[in-house]
């Protein structure tokens, strides 16, 4: 028999994320699969003198992290085609911006900005007319559910007396005559936004600087959070990539599901027909993607308990029909795929857990690891059930600070208690489901393992100090933590026999950072560095 000769071997301080060997001083590569982990001189055994040898000494190798809820098309697009917003800027300041940009692009057909925040007074379209009347200029703001206009861009997209028939004064923001506004939330923001024009060349752009910028903070899976929600071209522009030999990461996505769809049995169809004529090695799309709600901070997340500045709102339910929810679940069950649903606020959470579980009672099928993520309020007796039908709690590890955005806004809204117990992460551990950390990028500022590990123990960062601090009772272990970016991951994608540890067999997608997760200060975790990523056996960056 022909000896198994190594082509890369990667010594450091290893943790592998196997229970059964979770340290190791190497790991040995052949093709794209690993085929040793264990004692260095065993490893160097399998080398001969064309094997790859990466040495980095007392740095830490991983396997290769990943991230279960994302938008890559809009991060990409946002590091590379529009104008960022400081969310900390008055409306005012924006418009300067938009102004430099515009004056700065002058040939641009329209112009798009990202990151502004809900202020005490609207956004109107005059404030972008002032500065640009002819052309379609549109801000998002930061949280992604909220867009402002200006009147060419409601005129090009429809945003008229008919769209606040259509989605109601929630979504579209009206004046004292009815009239819009050029404020709108929802589901007008994702009717512009998927059908803003836009070429497959930008979006290939999108798609390779979102790669870049994945794979250098040692990211080698993601889950695609809704692969139409930045542009319908998105798609396309990965299918292309893939031919090309381009991408070089993996990425798991679900297919946008329309608000109260009346055609759930056609609409999986639909995306396993799709999934059946494009997935490929590194693209795989796994089920639908649906949005039950909004968001807190925009005043549509869907609550049990009514606004504090609005008796009698609950906020904005997308998605709400029971039955055809539980049509939506059967039928994935019934492509082997599953559903992955934005939930926000505890009344969504509520329909979304009862639905499953009543779809999941009628197919006998309790293995489709359907997905509820953000959780940012969630009842106590909604939580057992995570594990009781064994929903993945995709939790927002990354959002439990006291920050401006997000606890202020809750208290505004919701009440203090509410925001004090929002994004609970530990509870979900208690009763048994299984956790995931998402960023949510580009709603989020960050991208980032490290940070994930401090908020994961601590409840924030160090440089920030513990005033940030929501709820130390929701902290968790380092290993619990480090578990939520790689084998819980992997386990809700049916993916644990490929990918989330360093295993014989599995994939070699590992990455290195300067620091020590586990055992590091959690001050010097925070700076922590992404040394080197590896795909397939591959490097695909070094720092």
């Amino acid at each position: 028999m022909k000896k198994n000769t190594a082509d890369l071997l990667i010594l450091g301080n290893v943790i592998t994320m196997d229970e059964h060997k979770p340290y190791a001083e190497a790991v040995a590569v052949k093709d794209d699969k690993i085929i040793y982990v264990g004692d260095a001189d065993v490893a160097r055994k399998l080398c001969s003198e064309s094997t790859k040898v990466c040495d980095y000494g007392k740095n830490t190798v991983y396997p290769g992290f990943l991230e279960a809820h994302c938008h890559p098309g809009g991060a990409g697009w946002k590091m590379c085609l529009i104008e960022s917003l400081d969310p900390k800027a008055s409306l005012e300041e924006c418009v300067q911006v938009m102004k430099n940009y515009m004056e700065a692009n002058p040939d641009k057909e329209s112009y798009q900005g990202i990151g502004f925040e809900e202020h005490d007074e609207p956004p109107r379209a005059e404030l972008l007319d002032a500065i640009c009347p002819d052309k379609v200029m549109m801000c998002t703001d930061s949280g992604g559910h909220s867009m402002w206009l200006n009147t060419k861009a409601m005129e090009v997209f429809g945003i008229n007396k008919e769209a606040v028939e259509k989605w109601g004064t929630s979504c579209v923001r009206v004046d004292e005559d009815g009239n819009p506004t050029g404020y709108i939330s929802e589901g007008p923001v994702f009717y512009i936004r998927a059908n803003n024009k836009v070429t497959i060349e930008e979006f290939e752009q999108a798609i390779l600087a979102w790669q870049d910028y994945a794979l250098s903070n040692g990211y080698t899976g993601v889950y695609n959070a809704g692969v139409e929600v930045t542009n319908i071209m998105e798609a396309p522009a990965i299918y292309k990539l893939e031919e090309e030999g381009k991408f070089h990461h993996y990425m798991f996505s679900g297919s946008l599901i329309g608000d109260n769809t009346d055609t759930p049995e056609e609409d999986m169809d639909r995306i396993a027909k799709e999934a059946k004529e494009h997935n490929s090695k590194h693209y795989k799309l796994i089920g639908a993607k649906v949005f039950c709600d909004g968001v807190i901070e925009g005043h549509t997340a869907w609550m049990v308990d009514e606004y504090v500045d609005e008796p009698g709102y609950h906020g904005v339910a997308r998605f709400d029909d029971h039955d055809k929810m539980v049509r939506l679940v059967k039928a994935a069950a019934s492509h082997d795929m599953n559903v992955h649903v934005h939930t926000i606020g505890d009344a969504a959470i509520r329909a979304w857990v009862k639905a499953i579980a009543e779809a999941e009672e009628e197919t006998g099928n309790f293995d489709m690891r359907n997905a509820l993520a953000h959780l940012q309020s969630v009842q106590p007796d909604d939580i057992k059930r995570f594990a009781d039908y064994n929903i993945m709690a995709v939790c927002g590890i990354m959002w439990v600070e006291k920050s401006h955005a997000l606890y202020d806004m809750m208290i505004k809204y919701v009440g203090k208690e509410k925001s004090d117990k929002g994004f609970p992460v530990k509870d979900f551990l208690d009763a048994g489901a299984v956790v995931l950390s998402h960023s949510d990028y580009p709603v989020s500022p960050s991208f980032s393992v490290p940070w994930t590990m401090c908020l994961g123990v601590l409840g924030y960062l160090p440089s920030n100090g513990k005033e940030m601090l929501r709820h130390e009772d929701q902290n968790i272990s380092r290993l619990e933590t480090l578990k939520t970016v790689t084998t819980s991951v992997a386990y809700s994608w049916h993916e644990e026999d490929r990918m989330g540890s360093l295993e014989i067999g599995k994939l070699a997608n590992i990455t290195v950072f300067d620091k020590d997760f586990l055992k590091d200060d959690l001050e010097e975790v925070e700076k922590a560095k992404c040394l080197a990523t590896f795909v397939d056996g591959k490097q695909v960056y070094e720092a």
